[in-house]
């Protein structure tokens, strides 16, 4: 594998360049799924309240492994409903 010392430096900054800009763009892809503490940032509460309305199954969220995530969409339904989620 060659060294990336051996390349000249113009050569580093043009190739370096574009794969800043794609980790750039990929940082602000905002995705509709949210962990704990971005959903309660999202609905102005205490993580602490996310985390009990999930642990009672109150609020609608998913499992993803021992990932539990949240769907802005359902978070939306869930507050339009009175913070009473029927899917």
């Amino acid at each position: 594998m060659p060294n990336p010392a051996d390349f000249p430096d113009d050569l580093l900054e043009a190739a370096a360049a574009p794969v800043a800009d794609l980790a750039a763009a990929r940082e602000r892809v905002q995705t509709p799924w949210l962990r704990a503490e971005e959903a309660a940032e999202y609905l102005r509460a205490p993580v602490s309240r996310v985390r009990k309305l999930t642990m009672m199954g109150t609020i609608p969220h998913e499992k993803d492994g021992r990932r539990v995530l949240y769907h802005r969409d359902e978070l939306d339904a869930f507050l339009r409903g009175g913070g009473s989620y029927s899917p």
